[in-house]
């Protein structure tokens, strides 16, 4: 016992705080070809692609025929979807329980329909009673299951259908035991398999929209343990865009004051809540109203928000780290833009390429060091006692000035300048790049090049492409002009292209000879005998091609 005068200890002061948020994410999904999907039936969604939020991934499911939860409905379907229906029937536990919620729809990809028109997943059906809040479904069709007779038959179809059955007070208390149960489905799912088969519905005069959890990523976060398993918790809120720019969206969300929605991370338990929407979310007559500006071209926008609710601090947080942020945005590379840029400013530049055209000279300062880096010609030339290597400057005088200025941009950032990719490329430019990259040893450029040639070969360009190919070192570009040649000659030896391949490229008739001898021409699809070369003009390329070997033998 401690002595009166004794100084009494105190314990060290504590103190902790629990820091609860939102993340903030934001989805927009827009749907082309709306009058394709109509009549796709009840219950079948059009899918977003996934997306993240809180590190969990998130879909979203547009019903354009809308997402039934009455049990009458679920007549519509056949005897299969009732099955289905009956094996998601929860364990006794939860019927017991009589816990029957609003619900939400199956996941993707389990959604599909049965003939009649009734989303059908095995051992999971969702439903929404309220229309809005949450999820719910499976609970509310086996306590329908477990009443008499007419009950078990509703509560078979409620739950074909995923929705809801108004269930009298203590109904499911009374059914509760596991035997009693177990018969009242057999009943349920034996009077489901007399329903007569229909066949799709799309009567439905509102169309669904909801959002489902699909996944997680390495670092989710606001999981919640709960009596219920893990959840999240978070606002929704979903709009149909007014697509003329008055303003006059179609909004639908939780508030604030109503607290946030529950969805279940247990995505393989068929009772978990884990889709939150609206099955009445807008009437198909306003959606597809041209006066309301949601439907324009046949399309319609459709714009997600999501404020997941996230708390930090605390005995019963996940982590007694503080909450990392949701995701770490890596910018995409610039290095190209930066060096474009750098180009352009010729700023520290140390060599000089000029252009000389016409008697006028063009100058473009560039950096020596990545010309030497991209160019085994400038390498070559930059490393020698060659003048150039000297006076810091280069002369092209065998070239356009918009040529050299694309070659030059691409040696500093690997692509072409914008005006100049894709179909932007016009193929005179593209044959005076083709030449350019085979000077200066640009093997990327070269293929694209190639590429872009290969694209638009025509009775036209086809000669005078094959003997830029042939003079330029682009094998695959060749091989392509040959065989289109061949197929086409009687055309193509009309055109001034042919001409000037004959005189700049004669070792390419006797290729060409190759090819056609080699094809044959009966196999030769779409050439006709009067497009065939003439026996006169054959012999007149063999004997060109003889005289080339005569001269050849008496040079050596």
């Amino acid at each position: 016992m401690a002595d009166a005068g004794s100084p009494t200890r105190k314990d060290a002061n504590t103190a902790s705080k629990t820091i609860t948020d939102t993340i903030v994410g934001e989805h927009t999904h827009t749907i082309v070809g709306y009058s394709l999907i109509k009549g796709i039936g009840d219950g079948e969604p059009i899918a977003s692609e996934r997306f993240t939020v809180g590190g969990h991934e998130w879909v979203l499911l547009f019903y354009p025929d809308g997402k039934r939860s009455s049990s009458s409905d679920a007549q519509l379907g056949d005897a299969a979807a009732m099955h289905h229906a009956a094996a998601a029937v929860p364990p006794p536990a939860i019927v017991g329980q009589g816990q029957g919620a609003p619900g939400a729809p199956a996941l993707p990809p389990v959604p599909h329909a049965a003939a009649g028109g009734v989303a059908a997943a095995p051992a999971a059906a969702y439903g929404a009673g309220a229309d809005g809040d949450g999820p719910a479904g499976a609970a509310a069709g086996a306590a329908g299951a477990a009443a008499p007779a007419a009950g078990a038959a509703a509560g078979a179809a409620g739950a074909a259908a995923g929705g809801a059955v108004a269930v009298q007070p203590g109904a499911a208390q009374h059914h509760a035991h596991p035997q009693g149960m177990q018969m009242q489905a057999a009943q349920a799912m034996q009077l489901a398999r007399m329903a007569p088969p229909g066949r799709r519905d799309t009567t439905n005069e509102y169309a669904a929209l909801f959002v489902a959890l699909i996944g997680e990523g390495p670092n989710p976060q606001g999981v919640v343990n709960t009596n219920e398993g893990k959840v999240v918790r978070a606002f929704h809120r979903f709009t149909l865009v007014d697509q003329t720019g008055q303003g006059r969206d179609l909004t639908k969300g939780r508030t604030r004051e109503a607290g946030a929605v529950k969805i279940s991370c247990a995505r393989q338990d068929p009772n978990a809540r884990n889709c939150h929407g609206y099955r009445k979310f807008v009437k198909r007559n306003i959606l597809e109203d041209p006066a309301r500006g949601f439907l324009m071209n046949d399309t319609i926008i459709i714009k997600y928000t999501i404020e997941l609710v996230v708390s930090s601090g605390g005995a019963l947080s996940r982590s007694s780290n503080p909450t990392k942020a949701e995701l770490i945005k890596v910018p995409p590379p610039t290095i190209g833009k930066d060096l474009a840029e750098l180009y352009h400013s010729g700023q520290n530049s140390d060599y000089v390429i000029v252009v000389e055209q016409d008697g006028v000279e063009e100058e473009l300062k560039v950096h020596r060091m990545l010309l030497e880096s991209r160019s085994p010609f400038f390498r070559g030339m930059l490393e020698s006692n060659m003048a150039e290597a000297q006076q810091g400057r280069f002369v092209v005088r065998d070239m356009l000035a918009p040529v050299v200025k694309a070659v030059l941009f691409f040696m500093y950032t690997d692509e072409l300048p914008e005006e100049l990719q894709g179909n932007n490329l016009e193929v005179p430019m593209a044959q005076h790049l083709l030449a350019a990259a085979d000077m200066y040893q640009l093997t990327r450029l070269r293929r694209i090049c190639e590429r872009r040639l290969c694209e638009s070969v025509d009775v036209e360009t086809a000669a005078t492409t094959m003997a830029l190919a042939e003079q330029n070192h682009a094998e695959e570009l060749k091989r392509v002009c040959l065989d289109f040649v061949s197929r086409n000659l009687a055309a193509v030896m009309q055109t001034d292209g042919y001409r000037h391949m004959t005189r700049s490229c004669p070792n390419l008739q006797a290729e060409l000879l190759q090819v056609i001898a080699s094809t044959g021409p009966a196999a030769v699809p779409g050439v006709h005998d009067r497009h065939r070369p003439s026996g006169q003009h054959v012999r007149r390329l063999e004997d060109a091609a003889e005289e080339r070997r005569v001269r050849q033998r008496r040079e050596l």
